[in-house]
């Protein structure tokens, strides 16, 4: 079963993430970028790492993308768990999205999420439904 971290500094952007990737496992939700890096360090070291991160680019502590690279680090010195990071932002500039895929992420979705076209990019990334 997928374990998911979602980070977004707005409630309902949270929420609205948990309802519609709750079909793929259990998720924890924080609302910074330092809590999100405090609780992905915290999985390691427990033995239950995040499989899957969706990680909003406009955070009001630290930015996305500094939150992306760091996991992308912390992975690295992984022998055997690396996470997949999905970012959600409603930023759609060409730019801000190759900058995200060049950083490690493997997907970007675009607010507002919509169901067809988040079960479809998770089917591509080899993520099915939790039974």
């Amino acid at each position: 079963m997928n374990r998911m971290l979602i980070v977004d500094d707005e409630e309902i952007g949270r929420t609205v993430m948990e309802e519609i990737f709750s079909k793929y496992g259990p998720s924890v939700s924080v609302s910074s970028g330092t809590d999100a890096l405090q609780v992905y360090q915290k999985g390691i070291e427990k033995g239950k790492p995040f499989d899957l991160v969706l990680l909003d680019i406009s955070l009001k502590d630290i930015s996305g993308m500094e939150v992306l690279k760091k996991i992308k680090t912390i992975d690295a010195g992984l022998k055997e768990h690396k996470s997949m990071v999905i970012m959600v932002t409603s930023h759609g500039e060409k730019d801000i999205v190759i900058g995200c895929i060049k950083s490690g992420c493997k997907a970007y979705f675009i607010k507002p999420l919509k169901q067809d076209a988040v079960d479809k990019k998770m089917a591509e990334l080899g993520f099915s439904p939790a039974q």
